[in-house]
């Protein structure tokens, strides 16, 4: 049984989950970082002073172009370094002609999305106070040896799973607390009744009241308040940052260029930034496959490799299938479906599927009564616990019921 409620065995978490993820995506970032100083620079000029950079610009590529299941197309896909002019540099080559011939470096969306996931995985490091410095040697080894670049990608996606909730269970349990009202943590993790027990999660992993009933009843305020953290799957959510994502149902493919300073800045608990880097793992998983259709390489990186997203949440299914859990109340039948973070005020689902909480009644935008609060509450629990609903507070007494999927 897994102790949730000591430090070491979380710093142990921390040092074992966390700071590999942190040592591959800065050993990648790196070596995007050796290509982009490269960039403008005549191909031929590069490879004088980096001959080991020949399989990462020419690696597969012929007259005709580039081969998909090219090293050289693989390395232009995640690290936008190609030359510019494939034509112009065989002409040189035919010529016997030194080929001056310009590269081009770029940053991709998958490079974005791996910066982000360092950036997190510091943040998480440094909020745990965890003494774990980096690997010097790993930051150094595909600077030297490009041709073994696949590799680190291949090590940061496993790193990647192994951390993921359904894969590792201290990232599970953050997961199955982040909105919880306390009847019901108490129910599944009985050791929360211990005082020392629950001080620590308030105290070490940030876990906070986010909403508490306003009823006289002292014993099921206390019994119903919500716990979590505050930082992720909040108000934060359904803001202006996601105001640009029209349609709730795209994957989403893009990030916001500030997206790591927003969260350095709003995120406080060691939770919240624990549960913002399985999600950032989550949509890289996705962005990492929208490329692999373009890539015949890529797939051969990750083919042994599941969706952790996917795969998590198909277990969850199945387990409220088995608990025979559903729905005793058409009225949250409908609402807004997600795949991952990319619900958005513009979208007419959001006035759609607001309900106000008053005197322990639930009611729809039109102040219909649709359910007692303490009924409701301890219906969803399951599915809220497990994720495949989450509850979004817009307001002190407003939210959003929201389907993962």
């Amino acid at each position: 049984m897994q102790d949730y409620y000591s430090v070491e065995r979380w710093y142990d978490f921390i040092k074992t989950k966390i700071a590999p993820i942190r040592d591959y995506s800065q050993a990648i970032v790196n070596f995007w970082k050796l290509l982009k100083s490269l960039d403008g620079k005549d191909i031929c000029n590069v490879l004088k002073e980096y001959p080991k950079l020949r399989v990462v610009f020419l690696g597969g590529v012929g007259e005709n172009g580039y081969r998909e299941d090219s090293f050289a197309n693989a390395i232009r896909e995640i690290f936008g370094a190609e030359i510019t002019d494939l034509k112009a540099y065989f002409s040189f080559v035919a010529q016997d002609l030194e080929p001056a011939v310009p590269i081009r470096v770029e940053k991709t969306r998958i490079l974005s999305n791996i910066e982000l996931i360092k950036d997190v995985a510091n943040l998480i490091i440094d909020k745990a106070g965890v003494d774990v410095k980096e690997n010097d040697k790993l930051q150094e080894e595909y600077v030297n040896n490009p041709e073994k670049i696949s590799e680190a990608l291949l090590k940061f996606l496993q790193h990647c799973i192994n951390v993921c909730i359904g894969f590792d269970e201290y990232m599970t349990f953050v997961w199955n607390i982040r909105k919880i009202t306390k009847r019901y943590l108490n129910l599944v993790f009985p050791e929360t009744k211990k005082n020392e027990n629950f001080k620590f999660l308030r105290e070490f992993l940030g876990l906070t009241e986010l909403f508490v009933p306003d009823v006289d009843d002292a014993s099921l305020r206390d019994e119903y308040t919500i716990y979590g953290f505050p930082d992720i799957y909040s108000k934060f959510d359904v803001s202006d940052w996601y105001a640009d994502r029209v349609n709730p149902d795209e994957i989403p493919y893009t990030l916001k260029e500030n997206l790591s300073s927003v969260i350095t800045e709003s995120v406080n608990a060691l939770g919240g930034l624990l549960l913002w880097l399985n999600r950032l793992i989550w949509m890289f998983f996705i962005e990492f496959s929208y490329y692999s259709y373009y890539s015949a390489l890529l797939p051969k990186i990750i083919e042994n490799l599941p969706d952790p997203r996917r795969m998590y949440l198909n277990n969850c299914k199945e387990e409220l299938k088995r608990l025979n859990w559903k729905w005793n109340n058409c009225e949250f039948l409908y609402t807004l479906k997600i795949r991952e973070a990319s619900y958005s005020r513009k979208h007419s689902y959001y006035d759609f599927n607001k309900f106000t909480i008053e005197n322990g009644i639930i009611k729809d935008k039109n102040g219909t009564a649709v359910s007692r609060l303490f009924g409701f509450l301890d219906q969803i629990a399951p599915a809220l616990f497990l994720g495949v609903y989450e509850l979004v507070f817009v307001d002190k007494n407003k939210f959003m019921l929201i389907e993962r999927w």
